[in-house]
């Protein structure tokens, strides 16, 4: 019997809390998925930063504000994946939840290296359909992922529609 059949396959979705990550999740599950797969949920904690001109000017930030801020953003980050977690119960697909702390490092280098460690046969993730100016300047994460990933690339765009 050939081993994948046994075991399935490893699956990366890179999620976050927009709409689009639901319809990538959805898509998934109709069209990809098999039943001995294993579904990676993916979720990039994107840390709030101090503010630099604070820290500059010599006026600093209120750290305790700033520790709020990030708490805020741990409970944000574990409520996006809790959710990808109910949907895969659900639909009984076997999962592992991977939470990881951006350090600096872009998302998209991110889900792109998890991918090749863990020998994903492919990853699927939203795009969030930003405007051709603020792809320009701020950059795509599903752009990144595409043009620098070692495994199969699927971007799921916002328009679409699950029968």
């Amino acid at each position: 019997m050939d081993i994948l059949m046994e075991h399935g396959r490893v699956n990366c979705l890179a999620v976050d809390n927009s709409e689009t990550s639901e319809t990538a999740f959805n898509w998934y599950i109709k069209n990809y998925h098999k039943k001995n797969d294993t579904l990676i949920i993916l979720h990039i904690h994107e840390i709030p930063q101090l503010p630099l001109m604070g820290i500059l000017s010599g006026i600093y930030p209120n750290t305790l504000e700033h520790r709020a801020l990030v708490e805020k953003s741990i409970e944000d980050a574990k409520a996006v994946v809790e959710k990808f977690k109910n949907l895969c119960i659900e639909k009984e697909v076997n999962f592992n939840e991977i939470i990881l702390d951006d350090n600096f490092k872009s998302p998209g280098y991110m889900i792109c290296e998890l991918a090749k460690k863990k020998a994903a046969s492919v990853i699927v993730m939203g795009q969030r359909g930003l405007g051709a100016l603020s792809r320009l300047f701020l950059g795509s994460t599903s752009d990144y992922v595409l043009h620098h990933s070692d495994v199969p690339v699927i971007i799921i765009p916002p328009t679409t529609i699950i029968k």
